[in-house]
């Protein structure tokens, strides 16, 4: 079991961490792809439900 924290302490030690500026514009990024996705996700949605309810009139 020591061992295993100590190669972990070590292994803690290899990570370079980002600096505050980096780590601010890489989370921006972040946030906007996924408002992005998120906008693109419900047109989809919303596209195949009208189609789904557009389809569904018609057998009727």
């Amino acid at each position: 079991m020591r061992e295993f924290f100590k190669g972990v302490k070590t292994d803690w030690n290899k990570i370079i961490w980002s600096d505050k500026k980096t780590l601010i514009r890489e989370t921006a990024a972040v946030v906007a792809f996924s408002i992005v996705l998120g906008i693109a996700i419900v047109g989809i949605d919303t596209v195949t439900q009208y189609g789904v309810n557009f389809i569904t009139g018609l057998i009727k």
